[in-house]
């Protein structure tokens, strides 16, 4: 089993040694080296920024190198979701089988092991930025992340996935039927179903920390989780998505 999430925009380098470099580490340099061509402005207008984040973008690429000189993903990344992981709490059991399910999507860096080493960038993978001959991140990445995940997971591949539509998209056209598993937040309110964006984040990074923690490996297992008031609706449920519901 593998669980896909997404990165965040926070990041904080941390005092901890990374154990690889990223499988997809040469589509990375490409990339980088493609943003290194742009100017501030053309960054500011590409990402959708102010020209103070622009110009600060713009130098980290310029220092971005992809050697064993990062810090390790899962302790890089510091949004909510990997707040509410809570990973400076893992055993070293944890982070073992954190290394065997867990997977993080990335605009940069393809698809990363929680302890391959990255260092701060910007850039998400909804961004229009064509490179290699290609429109977009998408469509420079095409199959191959799937590809990845599918090799990894062998002959039955089960993805459980706990990342935004933006980059889910990067992976789901090409999963086989069958293999992947949308696993959906609710926030029950007078009767009616929400999705809050914090809620969900938050959400993402509490279940990822349940299913390391408890070595969760399979999809019967997974609707056992009941953490921060969630329950499973197999009512809600399909064959593809797992539902969960809080109740405010």
């Amino acid at each position: 089993m593998k669980v896909i999430l997404s990165p965040t925009k926070q990041m904080k380098p941390v005092e901890r040694t990374p154990l690889q470099i990223p499988h997809f580490i040469k589509d990375s340099a490409i990339i980088c080296e493609a943003l290194k061509q742009l100017t501030a402005e053309e960054l500011r207008r590409l990402m959708k920024i102010n020209e103070k984040l622009a110009e600060e973008t713009k130098q980290r690429y310029a220092q971005l190198s992809f050697s064993m000189e990062g810090t390790p993903a899962l302790f890089t990344y510091n949004g909510l979701q990997f707040k509410h992981m809570h990973p400076q709490d893992f055993s070293e059991k944890d982070i073992t089988y954190a290394q065997e399910c867990l997977r993080i999507l990335s605009g940069m860096y393809g698809v990363l092991q929680p302890m391959d080493a990255i260092q701060p960038y910007r850039l998400e993978m909804q961004t229009r930025l064509p490179i290699a001959g290609q429109k977009d991140l998408y469509s420079y990445w095409g199959n191959r992340l799937a590809q990845y995940l599918l090799k990894e997971e062998g002959n039955s591949p089960c993805i459980i996935n706990l990342a935004s539509k933006e980059y889910a998209k990067a992976v789901l056209p090409y999963l086989p039927q069958g293999s992947c598993y949308t696993v959906t937040f609710y926030i029950e309110k007078e009767g009616r179903l929400k999705t809050e964006s914090t809620q969900v984040k938050m959400a993402r990074g509490c279940m990822a920390n349940w299913i390391i923690t408890r070595q969760i490996h399979t999809v019967e297992q997974l609707t056992c989780f009941h953490a921060d008031g969630y329950v499973y609706q197999k009512g809600l449920s399909s064959i593809d998505e797992l539902v969960f519901v809080k109740k405010k």
